[in-house]
Protein backbone atom coordinates (compact mmCIF):
# COMPACT_ATOMS: atom_id res chain seq x y z
CA UNK A 1 0.00 0.00 0.00
CA UNK A 2 0.91 3.63 -0.54
CA UNK A 3 2.75 5.22 2.35
CA UNK A 4 0.69 7.79 4.28
CA UNK A 5 0.15 11.20 2.49
CA UNK A 6 3.05 13.63 3.23
CA UNK A 7 3.19 17.16 1.47
CA UNK A 8 6.69 17.59 2.31
CA UNK A 9 7.47 20.75 0.93
CA UNK A 10 8.91 23.32 3.53
CA UNK A 11 6.51 23.81 6.63
CA UNK A 12 5.94 27.49 5.64
CA UNK A 13 4.51 26.20 1.74
CA UNK A 14 2.18 23.65 3.61
CA UNK A 15 -0.93 25.95 3.94
CA UNK A 16 -0.25 27.16 0.20
CA UNK A 17 -1.14 23.42 -1.69
CA UNK A 18 -4.09 23.09 -3.50
CA UNK A 19 -4.12 19.88 -4.88
CA UNK A 20 -1.60 16.50 -4.91
CA UNK A 21 -1.96 13.90 -6.77
CA UNK A 22 -0.66 10.52 -6.01
CA UNK A 23 0.02 7.84 -8.85
CA UNK A 24 0.56 4.39 -8.02
CA UNK A 25 1.33 1.53 -10.19
CA UNK A 26 -1.97 -1.06 -9.74
CA UNK A 27 -0.14 -4.01 -9.72
CA UNK A 28 2.74 -3.16 -6.64
CA UNK A 29 0.66 -0.04 -5.15
CA UNK A 30 3.81 2.18 -5.19
CA UNK A 31 4.17 5.59 -6.20
CA UNK A 32 4.85 6.40 -9.62
CA UNK A 33 6.36 9.83 -10.53
CA UNK A 34 8.84 9.44 -12.96
CA UNK A 35 8.88 9.44 -16.84
CA UNK A 36 5.02 10.31 -16.12
CA UNK A 37 3.35 14.06 -17.19
CA UNK A 38 0.42 15.05 -15.09
CA UNK A 39 -2.07 18.24 -16.27
CA UNK A 40 -4.90 20.01 -14.36
CA UNK A 41 -6.97 21.71 -16.22
CA UNK A 42 -8.20 25.23 -14.66
CA UNK A 43 -4.29 25.65 -13.11
CA UNK A 44 -1.76 28.24 -14.30
CA UNK A 45 1.33 26.65 -12.42
CA UNK A 46 2.74 23.17 -13.21
CA UNK A 47 3.28 20.73 -10.69
CA UNK A 48 6.12 20.33 -8.45
CA UNK A 49 7.24 16.52 -7.33
CA UNK A 50 7.33 16.73 -3.63
CA UNK A 51 10.65 14.22 -1.99
CA UNK A 52 7.07 11.49 -1.03
CA UNK A 53 6.55 11.59 -5.09
CA UNK A 54 3.43 13.30 -5.39
CA UNK A 55 2.45 16.30 -7.68
CA UNK A 56 1.36 18.48 -5.94
CA UNK A 57 0.25 22.42 -6.93
CA UNK A 58 -0.11 25.49 -5.01
CA UNK A 59 -3.05 27.64 -4.78
CA UNK A 60 -3.65 30.08 -7.20
CA UNK A 61 -6.12 32.58 -7.00
CA UNK A 62 -9.70 32.36 -8.57
CA UNK A 63 -8.82 28.12 -9.35
CA UNK A 64 -10.72 26.00 -10.76
CA UNK A 65 -9.80 22.63 -10.81
CA UNK A 66 -11.01 20.66 -14.28
CA UNK A 67 -10.04 17.41 -15.86
CA UNK A 68 -6.27 15.60 -14.54
CA UNK A 69 -4.45 14.10 -17.52
CA UNK A 70 -2.26 11.79 -16.98
CA UNK A 71 0.53 11.36 -19.89
CA UNK A 72 2.45 8.06 -19.19
CA UNK A 73 4.64 8.04 -21.96
CA UNK A 74 7.16 5.24 -22.99
CA UNK A 75 5.82 3.33 -19.49
CA UNK A 76 3.81 0.67 -19.77
CA UNK A 77 0.55 2.01 -18.17
CA UNK A 78 -2.71 3.51 -19.64
CA UNK A 79 -2.99 6.75 -19.57
CA UNK A 80 -5.35 8.32 -17.69
CA UNK A 81 -8.47 10.93 -17.57
CA UNK A 82 -10.39 11.90 -14.41
CA UNK A 83 -12.89 14.77 -14.34
CA UNK A 84 -13.36 17.27 -12.17
CA UNK A 85 -16.44 15.04 -9.99
CA UNK A 86 -13.16 12.86 -9.64
CA UNK A 87 -11.02 15.27 -8.01
CA UNK A 88 -10.96 15.01 -4.06
CA UNK A 89 -9.51 17.80 -2.27
CA UNK A 90 -6.46 18.26 -0.98
CA UNK A 91 -5.26 14.69 -2.54
CA UNK A 92 -6.29 12.63 -5.08
CA UNK A 93 -5.18 8.66 -5.51
CA UNK A 94 -5.18 7.49 -9.17
CA UNK A 95 -3.84 3.83 -9.88
CA UNK A 96 -1.83 3.44 -13.23
CA UNK A 97 -3.35 0.24 -14.89
CA UNK A 98 -0.98 -1.82 -16.62
CA UNK A 99 -0.69 -2.55 -20.50
CA UNK A 100 -0.18 -5.66 -22.18
CA UNK A 101 3.71 -5.32 -22.35
CA UNK A 102 4.37 -4.88 -18.66
CA UNK A 103 6.81 -6.66 -17.22
CA UNK A 104 5.16 -8.55 -14.11
CA UNK A 105 6.91 -9.98 -11.44
CA UNK A 106 6.27 -13.71 -10.27
CA UNK A 107 3.31 -13.76 -7.85
CA UNK A 108 1.18 -12.20 -10.17
CA UNK A 109 -2.13 -13.79 -11.28
CA UNK A 110 -3.77 -12.42 -14.41
CA UNK A 111 -4.33 -13.59 -18.28
CA UNK A 112 -3.03 -11.90 -21.33
CA UNK A 113 -5.74 -12.06 -24.12
CA UNK A 114 -7.47 -10.66 -27.08
CA UNK A 115 -11.07 -9.17 -27.34
CA UNK A 116 -12.93 -9.43 -31.09
CA UNK A 117 -16.47 -8.83 -32.15
CA UNK A 118 -16.99 -12.39 -33.69
CA UNK A 119 -15.07 -15.84 -33.92
CA UNK A 120 -14.74 -15.41 -37.82
CA UNK A 121 -11.80 -15.20 -39.87
CA UNK A 122 -10.15 -12.25 -39.95
CA UNK A 123 -11.02 -11.41 -36.67
CA UNK A 124 -12.37 -7.91 -36.15
CA UNK A 125 -10.75 -6.55 -32.41
CA UNK A 126 -12.75 -4.55 -30.14
CA UNK A 127 -10.72 -1.18 -28.65
CA UNK A 128 -10.90 0.52 -25.75
CA UNK A 129 -13.46 -1.99 -23.49
CA UNK A 130 -12.80 -2.03 -20.15
CA UNK A 131 -11.64 -5.63 -18.83
CA UNK A 132 -12.28 -6.63 -14.99
CA UNK A 133 -11.72 -10.38 -13.63
CA UNK A 134 -13.90 -11.68 -11.14
CA UNK A 135 -12.52 -14.23 -8.89
CA UNK A 136 -14.67 -17.22 -6.88
CA UNK A 137 -13.83 -17.00 -2.84
CA UNK A 138 -13.47 -19.58 -0.71
CA UNK A 139 -16.94 -19.24 0.91
CA UNK A 140 -18.49 -19.54 -3.14
CA UNK A 141 -19.01 -15.91 -3.54
CA UNK A 142 -18.11 -14.02 -7.00
CA UNK A 143 -16.00 -10.83 -5.77
CA UNK A 144 -14.68 -7.87 -8.35
CA UNK A 145 -11.00 -7.34 -8.58
CA UNK A 146 -10.35 -3.96 -7.66
CA UNK A 147 -8.50 -3.26 -11.09
CA UNK A 148 -9.93 -3.01 -13.89
CA UNK A 149 -7.92 -2.41 -17.81
CA UNK A 150 -8.50 -1.54 -21.25
CA UNK A 151 -8.33 -3.05 -24.58
CA UNK A 152 -5.74 -1.76 -27.17
CA UNK A 153 -7.35 0.38 -29.40
CA UNK A 154 -6.40 -1.37 -32.50
CA UNK A 155 -5.80 -4.94 -31.72
CA UNK A 156 -8.08 -5.71 -28.95
CA UNK A 157 -5.01 -7.02 -27.04
CA UNK A 158 -5.21 -6.59 -23.04
CA UNK A 159 -3.75 -7.57 -19.62
CA UNK A 160 -6.30 -8.21 -16.60
CA UNK A 161 -5.09 -8.71 -13.33
CA UNK A 162 -6.17 -9.96 -9.65
CA UNK A 163 -5.12 -8.42 -7.12
CA UNK A 164 -6.67 -9.87 -3.60
CA UNK A 165 -6.38 -7.96 -0.35
CA UNK A 166 -4.59 -10.18 2.42
CA UNK A 167 -7.33 -11.58 4.02
CA UNK A 168 -9.33 -12.86 0.59
CA UNK A 169 -8.80 -16.38 -0.24
CA UNK A 170 -9.77 -17.30 -3.13
CA UNK A 171 -11.56 -21.00 -3.91
CA UNK A 172 -8.31 -22.95 -5.30
CA UNK A 173 -8.32 -26.64 -6.99
CA UNK A 174 -5.85 -29.31 -6.55
CA UNK A 175 -3.74 -27.68 -8.94
CA UNK A 176 -3.56 -24.24 -7.74
CA UNK A 177 -5.71 -22.59 -10.10
CA UNK A 178 -8.69 -20.06 -9.11
CA UNK A 179 -12.27 -19.95 -10.75
CA UNK A 180 -12.47 -16.85 -12.49
CA UNK A 181 -14.23 -15.00 -15.28
CA UNK A 182 -13.89 -12.25 -17.67
CA UNK A 183 -16.09 -9.22 -17.55
CA UNK A 184 -16.20 -6.86 -20.13
CA UNK A 185 -18.01 -3.48 -20.89
CA UNK A 186 -18.45 -1.17 -23.84
CA UNK A 187 -21.00 1.53 -24.98
CA UNK A 188 -22.66 0.83 -21.94
CA UNK A 189 -23.35 -3.00 -21.70
CA UNK A 190 -21.78 -5.76 -19.60
CA UNK A 191 -20.95 -9.33 -19.95
CA UNK A 192 -19.02 -12.30 -18.85
CA UNK A 193 -17.51 -14.90 -19.91
CA UNK A 194 -17.85 -18.64 -18.46
CA UNK A 195 -15.67 -19.70 -15.98
CA UNK A 196 -11.86 -19.58 -16.50
CA UNK A 197 -8.87 -21.63 -14.86
CA UNK A 198 -6.01 -19.58 -13.51
CA UNK A 199 -2.78 -20.77 -11.73
CA UNK A 200 -2.22 -18.68 -8.94
CA UNK A 201 0.72 -16.25 -8.93
CA UNK A 202 1.07 -16.17 -12.63
CA UNK A 203 0.55 -14.37 -15.61
CA UNK A 204 -1.62 -16.92 -18.12
CA UNK A 205 -0.09 -15.65 -21.58
CA UNK A 206 -1.95 -16.90 -25.46
CA UNK A 207 -0.63 -20.19 -26.59
CA UNK A 208 -1.42 -22.59 -29.96
CA UNK A 209 -3.93 -24.56 -28.07
CA UNK A 210 -5.96 -21.64 -26.09
CA UNK A 211 -5.37 -18.01 -28.15
CA UNK A 212 -7.48 -16.55 -25.44
CA UNK A 213 -9.52 -14.89 -27.87
CA UNK A 214 -12.87 -13.84 -26.55
CA UNK A 215 -15.78 -12.90 -28.76
CA UNK A 216 -18.16 -10.37 -27.76
CA UNK A 217 -21.02 -12.10 -29.41
CA UNK A 218 -20.25 -15.28 -27.22
CA UNK A 219 -20.24 -13.57 -23.76
CA UNK A 220 -23.17 -13.62 -21.42
CA UNK A 221 -25.57 -10.66 -19.87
Amino acid sequence: MSAPFKVQLEQAYERHVLLAVELLDAVTMTRVSEGVKVVVEGLQGKAIVNPSGCFVWLKENNAVIGQISVDTGVLPYEEVQRDASQVTLPLTTIELQPQVGYAFAPGVTGLRGTLIERQIAPPEPVGDARIRLRWLDDNGTWNDSPTSSRTNARSGDFVSILRLAPKQKPDLNSNGEVTVRLQVSRNGSTRSSNHLKLLQGRITDPTTLNPLKFAWDELQP
